[in-house]
């Protein structure tokens, strides 16, 4: 099963940010090809271990008080290659998490567009010291927030029927 880990770094820049009320930013999602192999990710590493591609979070969703979904898009004129690992950067450039495992299905970039959707979770991090800096994506937040409106509707209709059907056997 693929590993997703806090590197070192990302464990430093989150202790260092929790005793100066600081932030780590994670802006940016990398893709690469793990030399040709898969492997399993350390939370050592600094880098990814052959990084081919690099780009902006496109969206972002809290999922909790600690966990975000993020979108990346890479387009189809990203190199073509075989991606065995993904590596998610801070705005200093410094890989604060990894995606990596021995049983990953490499899937290829290149041709058309590749879109990584990626829950990031930091429960271990006390809440807020890690963010994504990207925008929110609206149309998760709009299709949430209407689910939520709908089973408030539903509750309100449901208690309503129990309430009838009271009456109804009081009579």
């Amino acid at each position: 099963m693929p590993t997703a880990l806090i590197t070192d770094i990302g464990l430093t820049k989150i202790r260092t940010a929790a005793g100066s009320a600081g932030q780590v930013a994670i802006s940016h999602v990398a893709l690469g090809d793990g030399l040709g192999a898969v492997y399993s990710p350390s939370a050592a590493q600094q880098t990814l271990r052959r990084e081919l591609a690099r780009v902006p979070i496109t969206k972002r969703q809290p999922l909790g008080r600690s966990s975000w979904r993020v979108i990346a898009e890479f387009l189809s004129d990203t190199p073509a290659f075989d991606v065995r690992e993904m590596g998610f950067f801070d705005t200093d450039g410094a890989l604060v998490s990894i995606w990596a495992g021995l049983d990953i299905a490499p899937r290829r970039t290149g041709a058309i567009d590749y879109i990584v959707e990626h829950v990031l979770d930091f429960s271990r991090a006390a809440e807020g010291l890690v963010i994504v800096d990207a925008p929110d994506d609206e149309l998760y937040a709009f299709a949430v927030q209407s689910l939520r409106a709908e089973a408030i509707t539903a509750n309100e209709l449901h208690a309503q029927r129990l309430a009838i059907t009271a009456l109804r056997k009081g009579n």
